[in-house]
């Protein structure tokens, strides 16, 4: 309270005398400590500007930009009522342009210097030491609030803020031995390859063979999580032997202050330099943000960011030695100036692991291979899972064997994995069904089809996909809208069979948002609002996740998504009707054996031409 109290003084300081001083707008640079300086501007207006009136100042946080033009009028009505007040904000992005104009007075709150920290703690009898005067300074203002109770010694609230610091030292450089190279690990498609050219140019880097300008010195994974993007940095750091510092973007922002942001932020890479030679592994990258992303309320302090991290980066001072992975589950939410040549312009995507995979990281984990007469049954129980699944996987198994006190073995998997049940006829049909409406839709319309599967068991909790159809994705595609429209095409073929056959189609086919109509609604969605091809040729760049959020916004956009997706299932269904002989023969075969290559399908396609009727 007495930090904050000094600080409105300090920004007020210069006005206090004006007699034409009515609303202040105050901006505090650290948001999560608002609530402190609002009750400081209280006691400050009542001490300071009004010390003979008994109301209540008027004092209040405005925490978001307002869309109320009645609740703007309010503020105006209660400042003028009241003579004196203040307004105070994380960003001037959150106050109203007419509320700064109306303003007196629109300024900085700024940060808490020494001297104010050292006579805020001798007021309550203490006399801070120098290294707890730098502990004071380094903290964020909500872990202050919480070690200063009301009522609590302050030299208790210094020492549990000695005991939890841990989580905000400085970064420091660790060599992790053990563990896996990326010669172990499999999935990782080109991450792995690019890692192990790093390994040998790093080699020549360190033999003067070739400078620091030669070495792909910076890169950007992504992907769901738990597949393996700190594993991978890990991994990579053993490979090439380099110490590796850790960082992530929202401990930086947990800092508190720009300013100590912006340290936090140099302490890592100068952590990195000090090495010679290191990996800086930046996770959660997202969370810096973007400057292409208009409707920021903290537009300001993000540009002041990013452009730091530019800075260090590939600013005048240059990162010798120092190789950056950044790693992020929204790679859509980085700034793109972040991801031009010389930073991390190199772009892995790191998907779930396939069933080959699959194994060999279970085996990795576990210690032993999966048995050959359980390799359906395992890929079958670890369908969709990460890297961190399969671990968890192997942990719980060699807890099992634990308390078995015998040998971790794969018996302990099937004993703790979720059981396997028959799936009834009638699903099994629906869905052989769907699977050939996507085959022969897709063929029909000149893609490329690798296979067809359909299970006939599921787990027995959760949900479990029954099937797919696989299609070869082209080399190079043109981009077209008739492109597009025809992979919407392919997506609603499932449904279109359906339909076609029992009348309509099942929930399960759309509840998931990795479902065919999301994925479809989804790229008809892009087609009209992102990629210039619908009403407008404005281009408009939207994240995956806020394309829902702008449908419900925009009546008219959500009326053309409809049109779309009402056009191609109606196309898709006319393809299937003309086809519906070979559908049935297709799907019936199908049924029995489960699985069909792309030469089978098309054989018995092309058995029933196009018109013929059952």
């Amino acid at each position: 309270m007495h930090l904050a109290y000094c600080g409105i003084a300090a920004a007020l300081r210069d006005h206090v005398a004006s007699k034409s001083l009515n609303l202040v707008v105050l901006v505090v640079e650290a948001a999560d400590a608002l609530d402190t300086f609002v009750d400081a501007g209280r006691l400050f207006l009542r001490q300071s500007l009004n010390p003979k009136s008994y109301a209540d100042p008027y004092v209040r946080a405005v925490k978001e930009r307002s869309r109320d033009r009645s609740r703007d009028a309010e503020i105006f009505r209660r400042a003028a009522e009241n003579g004196k007040g203040i307004l105070l904000c994380a960003s001037l992005d959150d106050v109203d342009e007419d509320v700064r104009l109306f303003a007196d007075v629109v300024t900085e709150i700024p940060k808490p210097t020494p001297n104010q920290i050292t006579a805020a703690f001798r007021l309550e009898g203490h006399v801070l030491t120098q290294a707890e005067q730098e502990m004071i300074e380094s903290e964020t203002w909500t872990r202050l609030v919480y070690a200063f109770q009301p009522g609590r010694p302050v030299k208790s609230g210094l020492r549990r803020l000695r005991e939890t610091a841990l989580g905000t030292s400085k970064p420091r450089a660790t060599f992790s031995i053990s563990g896996p190279t990326l010669a172990d690990l499999g999935g990782l498609g080109a991450a792995r390859d690019w890692g192990l050219e790093l390994a040998r140019d790093l080699i020549d880097f360190k033999a003067g063979l070739i400078s620091w300008d030669d070495v792909d010195n910076g890169a950007l994974v992504s992907g769901p999580p738990g597949t393996g993007k700190t594993l991978f940095a890990e991994a990579l750091a053993r490979t090439c032997g380099l110490p590796i510092i850790v960082a992530s973007a929202a401990q930086w922002q947990a800092c508190g202050y720009l300013n100590d942001l912006l340290k936090a932020m140099r302490d890592s890479f100068q952590e990195a330099r000090s090495q010679g030679t290191a990996l800086l592994f930046i996770d959660e990258l997202d969370a810096i943000g973007s400057r292409a992303v208009a409707d920021s309320h903290h537009m300001d302090y993000k540009r002041q960011v990013i452009n730091g991290l530019l800075e260090l980066l590939d600013g005048f001072a240059r990162r010798s030695g120092v190789v950056v992975i950044g790693a992020t589950n929204h790679p859509e939410s980085i700034d793109p100036a972040i991801l031009r040549p010389g930073r991390l312009d190199r772009h892995f995507e790191i998907p779930l692991p396939d069933a080959s995979t699959r194994q060999q990281i279970f085996q990795f984990h576990s210690g032993f291979v999966v048995p050959q007469d359980q390799k359906e049954r395992f890929n079958r129980w670890t369908e969709g899972m990460s890297g961190a699944g399969l671990q968890q996987l192997a942990r719980d198994g060699r807890r099992a064997a634990r308390r078995e006190e015998s040998p971790f073995v794969f018996e302990h998997i099937v004993q703790i994995a979720k059981p396997l049940i028959d799936l009834p006829a009638e699903h099994i049909r629906v869905a052989a069904y769907h699977e050939v409406g996507h085959a022969i839709v897709g063929l029909e319309l000149g893609l490329e089809l690798r296979s067809i599967s359909i299970t006939n068991q599921v787990f027995s909790e959760g949900i479990s996909t029954l099937g797919g159809a696989q299609f070869t994705a082209p080399r190079f595609p043109m981009k077209t809208r008739s492109y597009f429209l025809d992979q919407i095409a392919v997506l609603m073929a499932g449904i279109a069979a359906e339909t076609l056959v029992f009348g309509e189609f099942t929930e399960t086919a759309t509840s998931d948002p990795r479902s065919d109509l999301s994925r479809a609604t989804a790229l008809a969605t892009k087609i009209e609002a992102c990629f210039g091809m619908g009403s407008t040729l404005a281009v408009n760049p939207i994240a995956e996740k806020d394309l829902g959020r702008v449908r419900a916004n925009d009546f008219k956009l959500r009326a053309a998504v409809s049109e779309i997706l009402d056009s191609e299932f109606d196309r898709a269904k006319s393809i299937l009707d003309l086809r519906n002989k070979a559908l049935k023969e297709i799907a019936e075969t199908f049924i029995e054996s489960r699985a069909m290559s792309a030469t089978e399908v098309i054989s018995l396609l092309n058995s029933y031409p196009a018109g013929a009727k059952r």
